[in-house]
């Protein structure tokens, strides 16, 4: 069955919302964090649908090809940069985080590498294409590693963060996430080959 206008307006409204959170002075960056992960849970959702379809989604491919690029990387570098080197000056040893926060890291490297092979064929799906079946493989093992992940960081390392943290804590946090969002991409990122300069920042959803 082909897609409807009311599935292509859901894709773009996913895609859409599936943006890093914009960060104000006043902004709570662990809220920033968890919004981010709500809007990750959109993005798996996405990325299973897109395994399973059996007529071209060139909305849907795209908005998940946004988000590999620019948006996922850009969380995941919040925390690395960011929220985990706070949490580790400031967790108390009972805490016992340390083994958690490598583990999560290298979570962070794993997915990084199980994007990269993604980048064009999603690109070839924003064109009109259908997964190969190792796409379809690699869309569905790519949402249930990123579930998992996020399921640790809302349950222990996010509330651990509100307990730990200092308001200068938030502050950096908050200002680091805020400048990593004003750069542009680095000259030799593979995004640039298959995501236009012009297009990387889809207009945002206010739904």
């Amino acid at each position: 069955m082909p897609p409807t206008a009311r599935d292509d307006r859901a894709s773009r409204i996913r895609g859409a919302r599936a943006a890093a959170p914009a960060l104000g002075p006043g902004d709570c960056p662990l809220e920033a964090l968890r919004e981010s992960h709500f809007l990750q849970r959109q993005i798996c959702a996405d990325m299973e649908v897109l395994a399973e379809a059996t007529f071209p989604r060139p909305e849907l491919a795209r908005s998940i090809l946004v988000n590999l690029c620019r948006d996922l990387p850009l969380h995941h570098a919040d925390e690395d940069a960011g929220l985990f080197p706070l949490l580790r000056a400031r967790a108390l040893p009972e805490d016992e985080i340390e083994a958690l926060l490598e583990r999560l890291s290298a979570d962070h490297d794993r997915d990084q590498a199980a994007r990269a092979p993604l980048l064009a064929a999603l690109a070839c799906m924003a064109d009109g294409a259908l997964p190969a079946p190792e796409d379809r493989a690699a869309l569905k093992a790519l949402a249930q590693s990123e579930r998992r992940h996020m399921v640790i960081e809302n349950a222990i390392v996010l509330p651990l963060a509100r307990a730990r943290l200092t308001a200068a804590d938030l502050a950096a946090l908050r200002e680091g996430m805020a400048a990593r969002r004003a750069r542009p991409p680095a000259a030799d990122d593979p995004c640039r080959k298959v995501l236009p300069a012009t297009d990387d920042a889809p207009e945002r959803s206010s739904a």
